[in-house]
């Protein structure tokens, strides 16, 4: 049974079509908007699938993604023994958005995500049974990286899923340059040009980035086509710079991570560069695995590769006594 819980607003759940959620999860969940200095988070909290919870993960989506894209994987964590806190990140999903154009992506620093995911973990921090381990998918793996590195959080571990450590499209000195002088000039807050979703809807599926799972991306998808709340534009030349910057500090202070750390990087993945993940990694002293033949989402790939992740999530808990 689901214990107590503080009082908090109540937040609602996307269900597309009436979708079910997961049958285990449902009983054990539930979602709240919390305030964080004026600014509405939406964060779901579930209870471990046990009366004996091994912990609590405390997971940071990536960009344009919210909560209900995770239900199959929080039910993953929980069936595992886990506490579980997700939240959207602000600017994204039921959150607040950060402009008035809310299709807009834009953060003016990534601190901010690192704070709001510190401050979501303090404030359900009753309903959060120690060790935590703190995760992360792409912008995600950036924000909860970032939020350890900068002392925002001080979880027993990190796990992140092709971490957003180092972009395909970003991969010249020119790209940066040009995107922080457009940026400098005023345009920081002006989409980039020639993106693709630029209403918020997705791509078809055959020429996605995503993932090779086409039922998954479906199901994915369904939440934009059916909910116009939920989407989110191309970034902005503020957002990427926003982005480059964290990165570059996520990177240059990879030693600093004194806490048991796991990489898993997508071996097939056009969106983030795997060498980067490694590099990192290996910087950090922390554990790196590759799965061969996977795209970009690994919580959204086929179960052939989303159960390698798994996989060596499990071993990598084991290991470290989690």
């Amino acid at each position: 049974m689901v214990g107590a819980f503080p009082e908090f607003e109540e937040a609602e759940i996307i269900q597309p079509g009436g979708r079910p959620i997961p049958e285990s999860l449902e009983p054990r969940m539930r979602l709240y908007y919390i305030n964080n200095e004026g600014v509405r988070l939406r964060v779901m909290h579930a209870t471990a699938n046990t009366d004996h919870p091994r912990g609590s993960i405390i997971f940071s989506p990536g960009r344009t993604e919210f909560i209900e894209k995770y239900l199959e994987t929080i039910t993953d964590f929980v069936d595992r023994g886990f506490n579980v806190l997700v939240l959207d990140p602000r600017g994204q999903g039921l959150s607040d958005r950060v402009l008035d154009d809310k299709l807009k992506s834009y953060i003016d620093d990534f601190q901010t995500y690192a704070d709001d995911l510190a401050f979501a973990a303090e404030t359900l921090g009753p309903l959060l049974p120690k060790p935590h381990i703190v995760m992360g998918h792409s912008m995600g793996g950036t924000i909860a990286l970032q939020s350890v590195l900068s002392g925002a959080m001080s979880p027993s571990a990190v796990i992140c899923s092709a971490p957003m450590l180092g972009l395909f499209d970003l991969d010249t000195h020119i790209m940066k340059w040009t995107i922080q002088l457009f940026s400098a000039m005023g345009l920081r807050k002006r989409n980039l040009p020639f993106q693709r979703q630029r209403s918020g809807l997705p791509v078809p599926f055959n020429i996605n980035k995503l993932t090779s799972d086409k039922d998954r991306y479906r199901h994915w998808a369904a939440y934009f086509q059916t909910t116009p709340r939920l989407r989110l534009g191309p970034p902005t030349y503020g957002w990427i710079v926003a982005s480059l910057k964290s990165m570059a500090y996520v990177n240059r202070n990879a030693s600093e991570l004194n806490i048991p750390c796991l990489i898993v990087a997508a071996g097939a993945d056009p969106i983030v560069d795997p060498k980067s993940n490694e590099t990192f990694a290996r910087n950090a002293g922390g554990s790196f695995s590759v799965v061969p033949g996977a795209m970009h989402e690994l919580f959204l790939e086929r179960d052939v590769y989303r159960d390698q992740f798994f996989e060596t999530f499990d071993r990598f808990l084991v290991e470290q006594g989690l």
